[in-house]
């Protein structure tokens, strides 16, 4: 039987002998979790009478702690309180642990302080108040005054030693308060940690936690430092840490929450979890800024620790997702900005970059077992006009460059000594200005392929200015300073075509951009077109899949049907008069897709590659001012006319500006349907449709909320069980079959591709999605160890 939460009258617990029995814990986060776990254990133990109060801001957070500690100690006299007054109401001792001054000022001000003014008076004597919270020195010391005036005692004890600390009770408290006050305190804080340091009067422990934090915050940054400069001079992580933690460079950034993975043997540190679990970078970033304000008003120099601030803002501000990972994900950061990497190492482009596009061209421009396109000596296929000296991939790196993926052949590729390889961070001027400089003696670059930008839509409007607009203005720029012969920008699907009754489109149809992704990458297109002199070429792609190619809607779409075909189980789409489709075996588990005939152009990358560099060398024989007059096309604005004020570069709504434009797609005119049927079909399986019955639960559960995390978990689980089955495992494997929100989104996507045939004289290399290009992907998937082998 499931233990349910006790509930018992708060008004019985006013009377004093049960009110001096009870504890109060508000803010269960992830420290105050681990702390009441171990606080209430620990009284619960000396007293099995003793009643004990949970409360959270979130009120499944507090049921779900209740019903741990009751799983835990079925005995125990636990409650949940709705409110911080209920829980002052109901306990003479109240710990609170929230995130900032913002939180505590409201449950002081608004919750436990009116009830201390209501109470008698020797029962507000008789509370103590004790807040871990890491705030603001000012607001704890009125707060505490506050609170003293009512004649309870109050403490501020913020805590060192994190959330490992907290769940194994080791913490260490800094308090500051009263003499009385702290012994008072002594007592509770024991039970949650080892070291109880009293720092002086209200406020001290709180600058003594901010001092301890500042220095903690640089030291996990210069660790990082070290750690990244060793790898990269070829120590062992483990033998580097081993050396720092024994000499003179030990601290505790380093020993126990080191950001290297294997560094510290026999020990689990934040990295070893995809650094989860720990002390987050969002709140170490509050916690510097915290340091920042007292040093202003005490006028105290903290260049480090303010330098230290602006390094971690950086790292939240360009990858958002390490905000609420452990502050030791800083090293992931160091590597992504690194300019160089001694060992070659997959970069991962904006716009999907190595595991999308990059690899096809470069295995086409400098082949492994073939003559390169590309060369030293200025030649190209016996047409020494028209010459890359060598290929020169710059990328603005966005992830862990640890979990990137290669495959066996592309290292080959970088091997080659035409080859020069760049990790750059392309928002600074000055990095994407050293990419055009070409070693010395030899010319400068003739060719650009300007594969950058932000892919994913959930990415605020700034981040796709900064990482999409900005990054090809300033590649751009350089390529126009220069007179590059060749700029081939790829050109993503994110338009709608749907909102018209053509089948396809042409260059020339005026199409809309979808959401804000769309938007930023229609008008980098009008910013490339205003630079002057710039040898400028568009190619708009349909859905890229294909060797080398681990993302995409396409390719999670193979990953999801091979599930399918491993279940045993049909597909199952929403019915094709639907706006919106589910995919599943059953009602329970669906993806959304959208239906039956709507086009979804697909175009295999070994032709997205030949068809940029086969643009390269057209323009490269005409100029800009001619391929206008053979192939220009106006890029439409379609943005908010008050952004032109606002975006650097960005030309005037008004101004036509044309640059040649030319869609690439294969000759399948591929609509979901069709790509659906001949994935599943590959796969032993079937692509169906839901009965009108289906379709209406569909929709009413589509409402809970749940049903995305719900597909994924029902795929992630399959693809899981089939690599593991494989022989031999590959749990390394970049292919996932999960499926973000951009690949369930409803895709409407068709181009005609007339224009590239007849201008450029392009000619398809793979015209047809099919069973023979599906299994010419798997077959390259397998080569290099990323399929399951379940033969």
């Amino acid at each position: 039987m499931r233990p349910s939460a006790r509930c018992f009258n708060f008004k019985a617990l006013e009377r004093i002998y049960l009110r001096h029995k009870s504890t109060s814990f508000i803010g269960l986060g992830r420290m105050g979790h681990e702390m009441a776990l171990n606080l209430f254990s620990k009284q619960f133990a000396k007293n099995p009478e003793a009643y004990f109060i949970v409360c959270d801001a979130i009120p499944d957070t507090s049921r779900a702690f209740t019903e741990k500690f009751l799983g835990q100690f079925p005995g125990a006299k636990l409650a949940v309180a709705t409110t911080p007054e209920e829980a002052a109401l109901a306990s003479q001792t109240i710990i609170t642990m929230l995130p900032s001054s913002p939180e505590v000022k409201t449950v002081y001000i608004e919750g436990i302080l009116p009830v201390l003014r209501k109470l008698p008076s020797e029962q507000a004597r008789g509370t103590l108040c004790i807040d871990s919270t890491t705030l603001d020195i000012s607001v704890a010391k009125q707060v505490a005054a506050d609170v003293i005036s009512t004649g309870a005692e109050m403490v501020d004890a913020p805590v060192s030693g994190g959330v490992t600390g907290a769940k194994a009770g080791t913490l260490s408290f800094l308090v500051g308060g009263s003499e009385a006050s702290f012994v008072r305190s002594e007592n509770i804080l024991s039970l949650m940690g080892q070291r109880i340091i009293h720092c002086g009067g209200s406020g001290s422990g709180l600058g003594a936690k901010i001092c301890n934090n500042m220095l903690l915050g640089v030291q996990q940054i210069v660790v990082g430092e070290a750690m990244l400069l060793g790898q990269r001079l070829g120590l062992e992580p483990a033998v580097l840490a081993g050396v720092i933690n024994s000499s003179t460079g030990g601290c505790w950034a380093s020993s126990v929450n080191n950001p290297l993975p294997s560094s510290l043997a026999g020990k689990s540190p934040p990295c070893e979890r995809d650094y989860e679990g720990g002390f987050a970078t969002a709140l170490m970033l509050k916690d510097m800024g915290l340091a920042k304000v007292v040093a202003k008003q005490s006028k105290s120099p903290i260049p480090l620790g303010e330098a230290a601030e602006e390094f971690y803002e950086r790292v939240i501000k360009e990858q958002p997702d390490l905000a609420r990972k452990d502050f030791s994900s800083v090293y992931r950061y160091l590597k992504m900005i690194s300019p160089l990497s001694s060992t070659p190492r997959l970069i991962h482009c904006l716009t999907g970059g190595l595991n999308t596009i990059s690899r096809a061209l470069a295995a086409l421009l400098v082949p492994v077992d073939a003559e390169p396109l590309v060369s030293n000596r200025r030649q190209i296929l016996s047409r020494p006009r028209y010459h890359v000296r060598d290929l020169h991939l710059a990328h603005i790196i966005v992830r862990d460059l640890l979990s990137r993926y290669i495959g066996a052949e592309f290292p080959k590729i970088l091997a080659n000594p035409l080859v020069e390889y760049r990790q750059a961070n392309l928002t600074v001027p000055a990095v994407v200005a050293s990419c055009f400089v070409p070693p010395e003696g030899q010319a400068p670059y003739d060719y650009v392929f300007d594969y950058t930008g932000e892919i994913r839509d959930d990415r605020t409007e700034m981040i796709q200015i900064n990482t999409t607009l900005n990054i090809s203005r300033l590649i751009g720029l350089e390529a126009a300073k220069y007179k590059v012969k060749a700029y081939v920008r790829i050109q993503l699907p994110f338009y709608d075509t749907g909102s018209s009754s053509k089948s396809q489109h042409t260059e020339r149809d005026d199409i809309k951009p979808v959401n804000t992704v769309g938007i930023w990458w229609h008008e980098t297109l009008r910013v490339l077109a205003a630079i002057e002199g710039l040898n400028l070429v568009v190619l708009r792609i349909g859905f890229v899949y294909g060797p080398y190619t681990n993302y995409g809607i396409v390719t999670s779409g193979i990953t999801v049907a091979s599930v399918y075909g491993y279940l045993k189980k049909p597909m199952k789409s929403m019915s094709r008069s639907g706006s919106l489709t589910y995919i599943s075996h059953d009602a329970d588990y669906f993806a959304r897709w959208s239906p039956g005939k709507n086009p979804n152009n697909t175009v295999n990358v070994v032709d997205v590659a030949g068809a940029a560099w086969a643009c390269a060398e057209w323009i490269a024989s005409l100029g800009r001012t001619e391929a206008n007059a053979l192939a220009g096309e106006e890029i439409i604005f379609h943005n908010d006319k008050k952004k032109v004020k606002e975006v650097e570069g960005m030309p005037p709504h008004d101004q036509k500006l044309i640059a040649p434009l030319f869609n690439l797609v294969d000759d399948s005119n591929s609509t979901l349907l069709s790509i659906g049927e001949a994935i599943t079909s590959y796969f032993g399986t079937t692509f169906e449709f839901f009965t009108f019955v289906e379709n209406a639960a569909m929709k009413a559960r589509r409402l809970t909320g749940d049903h995305v995390e719900e597909i994924n978990e029902h795929h992630v689980s399959g693809w899981t069980e089939m690599i593991t089955k494989s022989k031999p495992p590959i749990p390394n494997t970049p292919l996932s079959a999960y499926m973000d929100s951009f690949a369930l989104a409803k895709h409407v996507a068709a181009f005609n591709n007339t224009k590239i045939k007849e201008i450029v004289g392009y000619r398809l290399k793979k015209p047809l999605f099919n069973h023979e290009t599906i299994k010419e992907v798997i077959d390259k998937w397998k080569e290099e160890g990323s399929w399951p082998n379940l033969d």
